[in-house]
């Protein structure tokens, strides 16, 4: 049996599916319970890393005084060590500060204030103290646009397992993972193309993985927002990358969209996480 649900959530639509073998011990109620939980821990998440509710964890780091420690959602300071590290490996591809600024600039991030001129320095004026305290060297403002939302569809799916749910497909704006055998198709397809992607051979179905796309162009505020450092332009107009989970997925398009044809670093990390890559210019 196919159950499915969707609520607008995270700027997006998400879609969750649950599979049911014709024998099991799981019955209407607890499949409603499990995705009403997945749904109500892909909202925290929401709420607690939004850019635009001045009461989120991302406004207090925003206001946080200089050499402050903070106590944080575990979920924020989770994505907070996901994005110290691969600003790390990226060499800087990936960073949430500099797009932070630019975005609050132009007055699309109205949750957070630039209180100090030092704000969008980095992640390197974090440090994280614990499972839910972080110190600060000065205000910092950051969108964790380009991890958050891998991170949400990863815990959405943790919540279903522990609800005993083995077969599922969370798809949050396509951002997706998938457990269980059930191979769910899969196209991709550009924002600004209403024609499936015929670039991604090999990629016409997800099982036991995650797949993220972003895509690149000035309308593109989520691309802007988590494509930080902008040290080079690309041509690159799309990447999609398969992995294991959906915050490497998301992260490493990220990386992709601004690396050359040839980038060692971005190949190693790939091949460390057992993803594959697609690109279109």
């Amino acid at each position: 049996m196919l159950w499915q649900r969707a609520r607008p959530l995270l700027g997006t639509l998400v879609s969750i599916y649950v599979r049911t073998p014709e024998v099991t011990s799981l019955v209407d109620a607890d499949v409603r319970v499990a995705m009403e939980a997945a749904f109500d821990v892909i909202a925290h998440i929401g709420r607690v890393m939004s850019a635009h509710h001045p009461e989120s964890d991302l406004a207090r780091l925003s206001r946080a005084t200089p050499a402050s420690n903070l106590t944080l959602d575990p979920h924020t300071v989770a994505v907070l060590t996901c994005a110290q590290h691969w600003q790390r490996v990226s060499g800087g591809a990936f960073d949430p500060s500099t797009a932070a600024v630019r975005l609050l600039q132009k007055g699309w991030r109205p949750g957070l204030s630039m209180t100090t001129p030092s704000s969008g320095v980095g992640l390197q004026a974090l440090r994280v103290l614990s499972a839910t305290s972080v110190r600060v060297d000065h205000a910092l403002c950051l969108d964790l646009g380009g991890i958050a939302k891998g991170y949400a569809v990863d815990q959405a799916v943790a919540v279903l397992t522990q609800h005993g749910i083995t077969s599922a497909l969370v798809n949050a704006g396509g951002d997706m993972r998938a457990i269980g055998p059930h191979v769910w198709r899969l196209d991709v397809r550009h924002a600004d193309r209403s024609v499936r992607d015929r670039q991604m051979c090999g990629l016409r179905g997800l099982c036991h993985a995650a797949v993220a796309t972003s895509v690149a162009g000035v309308n593109n505020p989520e691309f802007v927002a988590s494509i930080a450092s902008m040290r080079r332009s690309t041509a690159w107009q799309s990447a999609t990358v398969q992995a294991h989970d959906c915050l490497t997925a998301d992260v490493l398009t990220k990386w992709a969209l601004q690396s050359s044809r040839v980038c060692p670093s971005l190949t190693t990390n790939l091949r460390k996480h057992g993803a594959r890559m697609w690109r279109s210019l």
